[in-house]
């Protein structure tokens, strides 16, 4: 939810200064065969190319390293201004994926039969590591009253993700979408947002609020679920932003029936920023200073 970077490469074309981000997830921590992330990214405007370039890095361990999947990604963002209040910007992405699958990290019945003396058929699965390219592409518009939404595709080219090279096997197309604005009242900003996203037979609906006090706290939750309403998590997310820095903390609680496994089915996951100084030009004097501005973003953005 806090990394655009990774939902739509447009994101490249966004930011009016630098910025530098991580993030790090931890799924499901109580149970033993957890699912950790770890994601770092940069993203920089060009004026030449009237937008940005950016870059991210990913490492994703699902199972405690049953699989691990590393991505290097690169972005470019091109924005338009269609007219004083609206700007489009559209994004292509190309990323390098090596995943590893570990086969020596799976446990089977067979196994624990095995161990206890009880002769059974051993399963087994080979190991194996796959490269492959994957691209994506994506457009975000926005206006002056901070209101956006943004529509992307990932995995055109539907990518061989396993060992497999059936066609049946190649990685259906991910598409995703979001709304978000921004109401300021008072000293506190309400900042409301949809994100859809959709694979094959796979759905997930993410909404709710945060809003910002004083433009230095921040608090809110969001609700997921799929399209039949059946709640998965609730969301809660807090941050603090000073000068140039953001860090953002968010907690999935567990709304499933999963009887004593519900209190273990949670996710921590943190996003730190930071926004790079810029140079402005003095239009009278022809001089450059370095300046800090406060970039109000929506959520998701």
């Amino acid at each position: 939810m806090q990394n655009m970077v990774y939902v739509n490469p447009a994101y490249a074309a966004l930011p009016t200064s630098g910025e530098a981000g991580l993030t790090y997830r931890n799924q499901w921590p109580g149970i033993p065969a957890t699912f950790v992330t770890y994601g770092a990214a940069l993203v920089m405007p060009v004026k030449m190319l009237n937008g940005g370039v950016g870059v991210h890095f990913i490492n994703d361990m699902q199972g405690s390293g049953v699989i691990i999947r590393t991505i290097a990604s690169l972005q470019y963002g091109y924005r338009i201004s269609l007219n004083a209040e609206w700007s489009i910007c559209t994004g292509l992405g190309a990323s390098y994926v090596l995943k590893k699958f570990n086969a020596a990290e799976l446990v089977f019945r067979s196994d624990i039969l095995n161990d206890l003396g009880y002769g059974t058929g051993t399963v087994t699965f080979d190991n194996y590591n796959r490269t492959y390219a994957d691209f994506n592409a994506g457009i975000i518009a926005t206006n002056n009253n901070n209101l956006s939404f943004g529509f992307s595709a990932s995995h055109l080219t539907r990518p061989h993700d396993t060992f497999s090279n059936q066609v049946g096997s190649r990685m259906p197309i991910k598409y995703t979408g979001f709304v978000s604005g921004r109401l300021d009242a008072n000293g506190v900003a309400v900042e409301p947002a949809v994100y859809y996203s959709q694979q094959q037979n796979n759905n997930e609906l993410v909404w709710g609020s945060q809003f910002v006090i004083g433009s230095t706290f921040m608090a809110g939750g969001f609700l997921r679920q799929n399209l039949r309403f059946n709640p998965d998590a609730l969301i809660i997310v807090a941050g603090i932003s000073w000068e140039n820095y953001n860090i953002a903390y968010s907690y999935d609680v567990n709304l499933k029936k999963m009887r004593f496994l519900s209190t273990k089915m949670a996710a921590h996951e943190v996003t730190f920023l930071y926004r790079f100084e810029y140079k402005q030009e003095n239009i009278k004097t022809g001089q450059r200073h370095k300046q800090s501005k406060k970039v109000e973003c929506p959520a998701y953005l």
